[in-house]
Formats: C-alpha cells, sequence, structure tokens
C-alpha cells in the first residue's frame, strides 16, 4: 500500500512515519509538509491513499485533494475532533486525532486495505465488460481488456486498442481512472494510463525518448522520465 504523508509539523510527521514503518505492507512514498509540495507528490506519485493534516500552515490541506489530478484514499490526522465531519464530507475513511497511537492508526490501515481490496475487484469496470466507441454513425463494441492505453488530449480521450485501431472519447482521463479495473490499468502521469498487461517492450530511439510498445497493435507511446520510472514499479521492462 503506497502512502503519501501530508504534514506541516516534523514532529507529527516523524511520529506517523515510525508508526507506519512498523506494518511491512505499507510503502511510504513521500512526505509533504506545504501545499505546493502535497499537490505535487500526489500527481508524481499517485498513492494509494494519503493520511492529510487538517491544517497545513495557514492553508487547508483538502485543497491539496482539489487541485490534484487523481484523488486517492484519504485519512484525516488532525487535533480538533469537530474536522472529522469536513473529513467525511471528502470521503475520507477515517480520522486520527494527534498525537497518533498505533491502536487508531491500525484501525485506519485496516479500513484502507479493505477499501483498496474491493477497488481491486474492479473501479466499475470489469476486464470483460464491453465499452462503446461512436465513430460516424458506426457503434464499435471493444472489452475493456482489450484497451491498451487512454491518453488525455484536452477535452477528449485518446483511446489505443489491442486490435490496432484509436478512437477519441469524450469520457475525462479522471472519470477512466476511477472505472478501469485496477488490476490491469496502471495511471503513468497526469495524461496517461496503460493496461500493463499488454505492454512488450520499451525501446530508446535515436532521438533520446523512450517509447512504450504494445503487443499485437504496433502503437507507440513517447513516455517521460516519471511515467517509465512508475512503469517500472508495476512490470519489468
Amino acid at each position: 500500500m503506497r502512502i503519501l504523508i501530508i504534514e506541516d509539523a516534523e514532529i507529527d510527521r516523524l511520529n506517523l512515519r515510525t508508526l507506519l514503518e512498523d506494518h511491512g505492507d505499507v510503502d511510504i512514498v513521500g512526505e509533504a509538509p506545504t501545499l505546493d509540495a502535497a499537490v505535487e507528490l500526489l500527481d508524481e506519485e499517485q498513492p494509494d491513499a494519503v493520511f492529510l493534516d487538517i491544517h497545513l500552515g495557514r492553508q487547508k490541506g483538502f485543497k491539496a485533494l482539489e487541485l490534484a489530478e487523481r484523488r486517492p484514499l484519504v485519512v484525516i490526522t488532525t487535533s480538533h475532533p469537530h474536522y472529522a465531519i469536513k473529513g467525511y464530507e471528502v470521503g475520507a475513511v477515517d480520522y486520527l486525532l494527534k498525537p497518533v497511537s498505533e491502536e487508531p492508526l491500525a484501525r485506519a490501515l485496516t479500513r484502507l486495505r479493505e477499501r483498496l481490496a474491493a477497488q481491486e475487484q474492479g473501479g466499475g469496470l470489469d476486464p470483460d465488460d464491453m465499452q462503446s466507441f461512436k465513430v460516424g454513425d458506426d457503434r464499435h463494441m471493444i472489452r475493456v481488456r482489450e484497451l491498451q492505453a487512454i491518453v488525455g488530449e484536452r477535452v477528449y480521450t485518446r483511446v489505443l486498442v489491442r486490435d490496432g485501431r484509436e478512437f477519441l472519447h469524450n469520457r475525462p482521463l479522471r472519470e477512466w481512472r476511477f472505472m478501469l479495473p485496477r488490476k490491469l490499468f496502471r495511471a503513468l502521469d497526469r495524461s496517461t494510463i496503460v493496461n500493463v498487461t499488454e505492454v512488450k517492450m520499451v525501446r530508446l530511439g535515436d532521438d533520446g525518448v523512450s517509447r512504450l510498445i504494445f503487443q499485437s497493435s504496433g502503437h507507440r507511446l513517447a513516455l517521460g522520465a516519471v511515467a517509465l520510472k512508475k512503469l517500472r514499479t508495476h512490470i519489468n521492462v
């Protein structure tokens, strides 16, 4: 479970990190003491969950969730119990009173594991579900597992399919992220979602650009350093 700590007080960050490190399935992907750092790490690391301090200096921690491209699961950390209501308004899985102690933390981690397990069963779509793509007067039905990548392009998304076709869809990338089954699809950066089971190889071109090559279709996608690093955390390429 990949966790980001968003907390401006160093002593509280240290306490939370120490407690989390006792749990073998937890990977702390970063710590953010400010709003700007939080938004940057949320988009770059795309954690499964965040432990979010209500107050980041004079700013509200909730603002980071509004500015980030993707919203992970949230556990609120606060010194003020009445802020728990606000936490549940933003869909928080749990809230912890500071200083955080082991028993409430273990409870929150259990809830996070349960939510993540439910998401792994599918983000709303099953691999064998059909998706409809309209081209002119024709509709093409494609199984979810045959989608190789979804790329954000302004107001549309470009969908690459195993048989070599491409479709434009008006569904925003944010919705695709929540709908696609996580056991197949991973977001590599703010504009690219890839079906990791469809990846054939990564090839470095003469121009110095790494390109992702998919099985069967011949589709290729240029990858930046962040996206390539993210891909390699999921598969060996």
